[in-house]
């Protein structure tokens, strides 16, 4: 089943590799678990403006994740030397669940930062990394938005309940290894979709150009290759 939709000029890859973002700091690898197995790409293309999207096509499933760069609405006086947003879309099969997945964005071993911290706001988790020379932002929205989307209908599975500000603001799992998002049962009837961003800079003190790059929705990212 196509999940992403639009214009896009697909190339197929030959080779297959983890999904992933080269940074100044080291490489975030992009990965699908699905009730507790870890599942691969089996085909990957490549975009018209430089992305990708991979193709996850299982016995119970289908995924599709887009990795390309987002169209950004940054003041004039703000700017990021490169920016990046992965989009995650999973349904399961006709009369089928997917009973538990997650989603992560996780640094592979080799990385050069020197210090991090979390760096959340107002429906966003973040964390930030950095070291001498650079300053490095990975965010994805938090549980409060995640929980605004589901009331709304905007492809978060019904089955998701975080009543409590506790329940908010400890789902979204982040640390020095990367952020990684947990999720509850998916019906056959849904789709659901989360995203992740990478953004850096020099590190410039007090420069919050990153920071506020990684606080973006789906469709921003989508559209830097013209996706729906």
């Amino acid at each position: 089943m196509k999940l992403f939709h639009g214009e896009q000029v697909l190339i197929k890859e030959n080779n297959l590799l983890q999904p992933q973002i080269h940074t100044p700091l080291g490489i975030i690898e992009f990965s699908l678990t699905v009730s507790d197995h870890f599942y691969h790409p089996e085909q990957s293309y490549k975009l018209k403006n430089g992305g990708s999207l991979y193709k996850y096509y299982y016995d119970s499933f289908d995924c599709e994740l887009v990795v390309c760069r987002p169209k950004l609405n940054l003041a004039l006086h703000l700017t990021v030397e490169e920016c990046w947003g992965a989009v995650f879309r999973i349904k399961p099969h006709a009369n089928t669940q997917i009973s538990t997945c997650s989603f992560s964005a996780s640094w592979k071993e080799g990385y050069s930062w020197t210090d991090y911290g979390s760096n959340t706001g107002e429906d966003l988790e973040a964390v930030e990394y950095e070291n001498q020379v650079y300053r490095l932002h990975l965010g994805t929205q938090d549980g409060d938005m995640l929980m605004a989307r589901r009331n709304q209908g905007d492809m978060i599975p019904k089955s998701l309940c975080l009543n409590s500000d506790f329940e908010k603001h400890g789902f979204i799992l982040s640390s020095d290894k990367g952020i990684k998002i947990p999720m509850t049962l998916i019906d056959s009837n849904e789709i659901c979709q989360v995203h992740f961003l990478v953004a850096w800079n020099k590190n410039i003190k007090e420069d919050v150009s990153t920071w506020l790059a990684v606080d973006q929705f789906s469709n921003k990212i989508l559209k830097g290759e013209e996706i729906l």
